[in-house]
């Protein structure tokens, strides 16, 4: 079954480039608020949800496209949808002069809310775990 695209827009208080990027780009970054583990490894990166040591999920991503300052588009490894991808992208408004991270990721229908909810989470623990 072919999978949706979806868009998701999060503000954040900060005009820093770089600050942004390795947030968006780094297993260290990654780590701060997509999951709880994030190890790279070349051209990939491997997320762990939950403890490793007992009840987890691991999923690995591979890098489709980075542009430095500004994207990384990646695949999940096991992703059957050959056309689905997630994309963070980083943005300056030009509002405010900071940061939006723009998502760019793809669900089936009944999966919709529970991906907006993902996210939401995700830009919390950004949120949490950075000021930004």
């Amino acid at each position: 079954m072919k999978k949706q695209k979806l868009a998701f827009e999060y503000a954040l208080r900060s005009n820093s480039e770089n600050i942004i990027w390795a947030l968006i780009s780094t297993e260290s970054g990654l780590h701060k608020w997509i999951a709880d583990m994030v190890e790279s490894d070349g051209d990939s990166f491997t997320f762990t949800w939950g403890d490793p040591d007992h009840e987890h999920e691991t999923r690995r991503a591979t890098i489709e496209e980075l542009v430095k300052n500004s994207h990384i588009r990646l695949r999940w490894d096991d992703d059957e949808d050959e056309e689905a991808y997630w994309e963070i992208r980083m943005v300056k408004s030009d509002l405010t002069n900071d940061y939006l991270l723009e998502i760019t990721d793809f669900a089936l229908a009944e999966d919709v809310e529970s991906l907006r909810d993902i996210w939401d989470q995700n830009y919390e623990e950004l949120h949490r775990n950075t000021g930004l």
